[in-house]
């Protein structure tokens, strides 16, 4: 069975002009009806923008959609995967949201302890970086050492989780300056190190750092782009992991 153009964005909830872009762009391409050269859609055209739709879903930019589609059939499964796990996350956070909220309510917000309200915070703020850098942290330093990671934060007080999150924007301020350097000789690049080593003995367990430990993270922040994106973002630069691995392992060579 073939569709021609309207047919096609009448059953996929698309304009025309739409599927007339997306063949413009090479997303989707259109045959040609022999008889009057019009622009007609066959099953694997209808099963291809189906593909397009759902991922659009994710908010996939085209760019991005097109690449997955026409690369190995695996790239498309890894980035559904990845997906999975963000839908999870975003899914944990309203369950833990929902949760709080229905404390507040039955408590009332003046009868409810300050470890009660920001319980829930803290438990949504492990589970999104479990959902996210879970698997890789677990196999770095083992179940055990992630365990009493989340733990110390859970049992942190407010003010300790605010200290945490200054220094970790602390940290982003300070490496902006630096990154693409190669003298960490100088007491801007020091400080960054400061910083990042105080940040890890306030989330570690007090036995788990070490220089070597230490280094380890920082390799990860190049080799895994997850890590990479965070401190490009936050500092606006691109190359930021790289200048915080660097610095990190010449203050602990």
């Amino acid at each position: 069975m073939t569709y021609s153009t309207k047919q096609l964005a009448d059953l996929a909830g698309v304009t025309p002009r739409t599927l007339r872009y997306y063949d413009k762009i090479g997303l989707l391409k259109t045959q040609r009806d022999p008889d009057n050269q019009y622009r007609v859609y066959t099953q694997d055209e209808v099963d291809r923008l189906q593909t397009i739709r759902f991922l659009q879903l994710f908010e996939m930019p085209l760019a991005q959609v097109k690449v997955l589609l026409d690369g190995p059939a695996e790239n498309l499964t890894a980035a559904l995967k990845q997906q999975r796990k963000r839908i999870t996350a975003k899914r944990d956070q309203l369950s833990l949201l929902l949760t709080t909220l229905d404390q507040t309510l039955e408590k009332g917000v003046d009868t409810m302890t300050d470890d009660e309200k920001f319980a829930a915070f803290k438990d949504q703020s492990i589970k999104a970086n479990e959902q996210q850098y879970g698997e890789e942290i677990r196999q770095q330093y083992g179940d055990d050492i992630v365990e009493a990671s989340n733990k110390k934060f859970r049992d942190m007080s407010q003010a300790q989780v605010a200290q945490l999150t200054a220094l970790q924007q602390e940290i982003l301020d300070a490496l902006k300056p630096v990154v693409g350097t190669t003298d960490f000789n100088t007491p801007e690049a020091k400080r960054v190190f400061k910083l990042h080593k105080q940040f890890l003995q306030m989330t570690w367990p007090s036995e788990q750092y070490s220089q070597k430990a230490h280094r380890g993270l920082a390799a990860m922040y190049v080799s895994d782009p997850r890590f990479s994106k965070y401190y490009e973002d936050g500092t606006g630069k691109a190359g930021a992991a790289e200048t915080l691995n660097a610095i990190v392992r010449h203050y602990t060579r």
